[in-house]
């Protein structure tokens, strides 16, 4: 095929395919008496790939390094990329669902004062503004690609610290299997599944799990453990599953990884993400009351959640919760939605 041979049969522009030529994405052949470009079936296929990736929203860089691992047959690496490209667009599209709701509140103020107050516009983009912030600033401080290696040897003591045995470890993920008891086929996601611990435990009950996890090193051995588990690249800041998608959700010892304010927003992420009646456990660092050196660990690392302020956000949302002290700074929080 020649050049507008192949824009019109794929509906790409020829400007386009000269662009992605002189990017390095495509070499067509040159006729040696005309110097015309002639196309294969292999160029057209490369085109529709190149063209597709486009619209999913990667830069011409992107292609072309996941083009590159692509012909060296590197597929783990393409893997990741694609995955990589999903997770951006999935804490954009969770940013424009918070700014759209806001949008909706500023409209419903409006109509009902009928003037735009100014104070409710700084206060609703203030809010908007830090929810962007909590997203983009979190970083993975631990180095969890390095540590999935040996952390089935040492999950206790490389998920917490020196506060939880190996025995109080297990202990946890028994409280959390026990209280969310699964039935068979019933839709559940582990958020910073790690190497699918807990999920594989909910998996052999029969529930149909989803993991989630920001280290693709910890989700490879989540993936060669638990090949039917679905397990995705990303965060408890912009989870990547539609509104309402799951009936119960855990998450042992990964909150605590999380500051503050970030907190906050995975909570609203999973009461986003659960079904009605559903419920979520969660177990990790945290404390009652004051926070003091006294009373908790000096982990500078790690910010552990006030328990009662924990309890409290799930109760003015609707649900019904328990607590279970594992030793005096890991406790199991469990909250079943009335409705």
């Amino acid at each position: 095929m020649k050049i507008n041979d192949l824009a019109k049969r794929l509906n790409v522009t020829p400007r386009a395919i000269r662009l992605y030529e002189s990017k390095g994405l495509m070499k067509p052949e040159r006729g040696q008496e005309n110097g015309y470009r002639y196309y294969s079936e292999s160029e057209a296929w490369r085109l529709q790939t190149i063209s597709s990736l486009r619209e999913l929203g990667l830069s011409i860089e992107q292609i072309k390094a996941l083009m590159t691992k692509l012909d060296q047959g590197d597929s783990a690496t393409v893997h990741h990329y694609l995955e990589l490209q999903r997770m951006a667009l999935t804490a954009k599209w969770v940013e424009w669902k918070y700014a759209i709701g806001m949008l909706d509140e500023l409209i419903a103020r409006f109509e009902q004062k009928q003037q735009l107050d100014v104070e409710d516009l700084f206060q609703l983009t203030g809010e908007l503004k830090g929810i962007q912030h909590s997203q983009s600033t979190w970083m993975d401080t631990w180095d969890f690609d390095r540590l999935a290696a040996v952390y089935d040897r040492s999950e206790a003591m490389l998920s917490t610290g020196s506060v939880l045995s190996q025995a109080e470890y297990e202990t946890a993920l028994d409280f959390i299997v026990q209280w969310v008891s699964p039935k068979s086929g019933e839709q559940g996601l582990d958020i910073g599944t790690g190497t699918g611990n807990l999920a594989g435990k909910l998996l052999a009950l029969g529930a149909a799990m989803s993991a989630l996890d920001q280290s693709k090193e910890m989700l490879a051995k989540c993936r060669e453990r638990y090949p039917a588990m679905t397990a995705k690249l990303g965060n408890a800041l912009a989870l990547p599953f539609m509104d309402k998608q799951f009936t119960l959700i855990v998450s042992a010892f990964a909150l605590h990884h999380l500051n503050g304010q970030q907190q906050l927003l995975a909570l609203d992420q999973m009461d986003r993400v659960l079904a009605p009646g559903g419920r979520i456990c969660i177990a990790g660092l945290m404390y009652e009351g004051e926070w003091s050196s006294s009373s908790m660990p000096p982990d500078t690392t790690k910010h552990s959640t006030n328990r009662q302020e924990l309890l409290e956000w799930f109760r003015n949302r609707d649900f019904i919760t328990v607590s279970q002290a594992v030793n005096p700074w890991i406790h199991v929080v469990y909250a079943v939605r009335k409705h």
